[in-house]
């Protein structure tokens, strides 16, 4: 054991050990906050107050490992990580006591400290808690407006803390034939940043992932000028916010101002376009992929359908629409509209 982890462990007791440790069903999500705090200044960090609940074994062995660590305001360590563990069912809490000083020197305001469940046998890492504090003597990099979005870690927060959601998503796919919404920052938002995006064409899609194969989530205009939360590894598309919107902008369609420091590379979480047929004017939905066959019903044309099947010459379409209320699924021939599968989604041969 290092002299790090018996530091943590000194302000570290085990409240309690449930009943049953290693028998019954053990649920599948990371430790649960009950309240836990911490108190972060110049020197370091204190516990005081509040636990953490262990409910998963990530170990393999009837215990969850969990992670704790802190980082600076351009993304210094300034704890390094350490590891420990306890039984699942088992409650962490801290008492107070003498304060852990930080491994290395805090350079910018704010100070953020967070407890992860470590990714192992079977689950994925999961933020338990994460909280922020500041140094009276530091400055403050790009500190956040209240209704900016930033990235710490693995995880997507407003600035006043009250939403915590993984890094990556975004915004609600765009339902099938609806306006995509569209929203902007408000001036004085983007003046409290360091650094913005700069729309440079009309109608600038953004989407649920890096690349033009996700789903729509959004339109932003010309002109408009976005908050930046991410980027992909390779600088292509850059994660967005614009007011109530949050998505992928491709880098081709952006003018970047300012000053990007400690802007963090994030993985993108979107959700592929499925296959649609364009369906050019009103149309008759037949039950089988012949002109011969019997209409199901007339359904409205310049609009899209989703595709669900194909006949092997790609002649007919197997699309799902509704007839009178209900969801079915029926056949349109190709001459009648175009196809759009901008991810190249594989379409069965159904008919």
């Amino acid at each position: 054991m290092t002299i790090r982890l018996r530091q943590l462990v000194k302000i570290l007791t085990i409240a309690a050990l449930a009943a049953g440790l290693l028998g019954g069903g053990l649920v599948a999500f990371a430790g649960s906050d009950g309240g836990a705090s911490f108190a972060l200044d110049c020197a370091g960090f204190t516990g005081t107050g509040g636990s953490i609940t262990l409910d998963r074994d990530n170990t393999g062995n009837q215990r969850e490992a969990f992670v704790l660590s802190a980082t600076d305001g351009v993304g210094n360590v300034i704890y390094e990580p350490i590891e420990d563990s306890f039984f699942v069912g088992g409650t962490v809490s801290w008492d107070g006591g003498d304060t852990v000083t930080w491994t290395a020197t805090p350079q910018y305001n704010p100070l953020t400290l967070r407890v992860m469940s470590r990714a192992g046998n079977g689950f994925d890492e999961q933020l338990i808690l994460l909280v922020s504090g500041s140094c009276d003597t530091l400055p403050s990099y790009n500190v956040m407006p209240s209704d900016a979005f930033f990235v710490v870690g693995d995880t997507l927060t407003i600035a006043d803390g009250t939403v915590i959601l993984p890094a990556g998503i975004t915004s609600p796919p765009v339902e099938l034939n609806s306006t995509p919404p569209r929203s902007q920052n408000a001036d004085e938002t983007i003046e409290a940043l360091s650094g913005f995006a700069l729309v440079n064409t009309d109608n600038l899609s953004l989407r649920s992932g890096d690349g033009p194969e996700y789903t729509l989530v959004g339109v932003v205009d010309g002109g408009d000028k976005l908050i930046v939360l991410g980027r992909n590894a390779n600088f292509s598309w850059w994660y967005v916010q614009a007011g109530g919107l949050v998505g992928w902008a491709s880098a081709e369609f952006l003018i970047m101002r300012g000053n990007f420091l400690g802007i963090p590379v994030v993985q993108s979480q979107g959700e592929i376009t499925q296959p649609r047929f364009v369906l050019y004017s009103s149309h008759e939905l037949l039950g089988t992929p012949s002109a011969s066959s019997a209409p199901l019903c007339t359904i409205e044309g310049n609009l899209e359908y989703l595709v669900v099947g194909r006949t092997k010459s790609a002649s007919w379409y197997e699309v799902q629409a509704m007839c009178d209320g209900v969801l079915v699924n029926g056949w349109l021939p190709d001459a009648q509209g175009a196809l759009r599968n901008p991810a190249g989604v594989f379409i069965p041969v159904t008919g």
